[in-house]
Formats: C-alpha cells, sequence, structure tokens
C-alpha cells in the first residue's frame, strides 16, 4: 500500500511557530520527540519517510535525523510541491499511488490534488481538509505523526515495528549520539 510517507515540517513536526531575532532571522521551532519515535517506527515497518518543506531552515533537522530532505521552494520562489512526485517516483522506484503526504497548510494543496491518500491536522484550513483523505485528531506540532502510526496500524496498512527495530535506528541517528 504505501511504500513512501512524505512530511511536511512546519505545522505537523511543529505547530508552525517560528522564533526569529530582531533581523528576522529564524532562530529556532519547536518540534515533538515523540513524532520523531514514529517516523522511525514507520521506517521500520517498512515505510520510507522523507521531508519536503518550502523552508531550508529544515534541512539539516532531517540531515541529523538521517531523513531525506527536499526544498520545495523553486528557483522561481514557487512553492508547487506536486512537481516533486514523479522524482519521488524514480528515486524510490514507486507509484504514485504508494505514496502519502502529510500537509497543514495553503502552499500543500497541489499535493493534496495530486495524491490519493494525503493527511492534515485539525487546524490546516477547510480547503486542506476538504481535500484530505483523512484529518488526523491533532494540532499540528502536538502529535500529529505518531496518530498517522496508530491510523495505519489499526487500518491494517502497516505491521508494527518492534522495540528493537526502532532502537537500532534511533542509535544511527546524529541527534542520539549529541545528547549522549
Amino acid at each position: 500500500m504505501v511504500k513512501l510517507l512524505i512530511l511536511d515540517v512546519d505545522g505537523i513536526l511543529t505547530d508552525g511557530t517560528k522564533f526569529y531575532n530582531k533581523d528576522h532571522e529564524v532562530l529556532g521551532k519547536r518540534y515533538l520527540c515523540k513524532d520523531f519515535t514514529a517516523i522511525k517506527r514507520f521506517i521500520a515497518a517498512g515505510v520510507n519517510v522523507i521531508l519536503l518543506s518550502g523552508d531550508i531552515f529544515n534541512k539539516t533537522m532531517g540531515e541529523k535525523r538521517n531523513l531525506d530532505f527536499y526544498c520545495s521552494r523553486g528557483t522561481d520562489l514557487s512553492l508547487d510541491k506536486s512537481r516533486f512526485v514523479e522524482l519521488f517516483e524514480s528515486k524510490y522506484g514507486i507509484k504514485q499511488e504508494e505514496m502519502a503526504f502529510v500537509g497543514d497548510d495553503y502552499f500543500d494543496l497541489s499535493m493534496f490534488k495530486k495524491l490519493k491518500y494525503t493527511f492534515s491536522p485539525l487546524d490546516a484550513p477547510m480547503i486542506i481538509k476538504q481535500n484530505s483523505h483523512k484529518v488526523i485528531n491533532c494540532l499540528g506540532g502536538q502529535g500529529v505523526v505518531v496518530r498517522l502510526y496508530d491510523y495505519f496500524i489499526e487500518s491494517g496498512w502497516i505491521t508494527d515495528a518492534t522495540e528493537e527495530e526502532v532502537a537500532e535506528l534511533d542509535k544511527k541517528e546524529a541527534t542520539s549520539s549529541e545528547m549522549a
């Protein structure tokens, strides 16, 4: 069924809040660690997970978590994320029908119109929720990926990963060694 899970970052892994300095440079964002564990659970269950964001700020986080990162903001500054679908088919050897996307904002609408399996949090705009395969019963940044994983299990789309598999993936992340 779903072999590739494509996650938007801001509004999914974060609540969309950015902390700025006086020069309006992004200083940081707030993530929920449980979502990172859920990502590892997805991977251990056989679903590849990647990040597709309009903000290059998220690239380092993806790299430290061993996640492929794609910045959707093109050289023309467009944000059309659906232009990546063919690249993902080719790179990951899958079909469009085997992709799922999680997004929350108007700039994600192209993916919601292109893919069948799309998910959004409760606080997404109505146009996103209307185009979602399923609205996740959670606000952005408050466990969207955790609840999505549970939905995949309950729907029989994946078999639950083992604790050992998830722990091995965790050991391979740069963030884990930085915490020691």
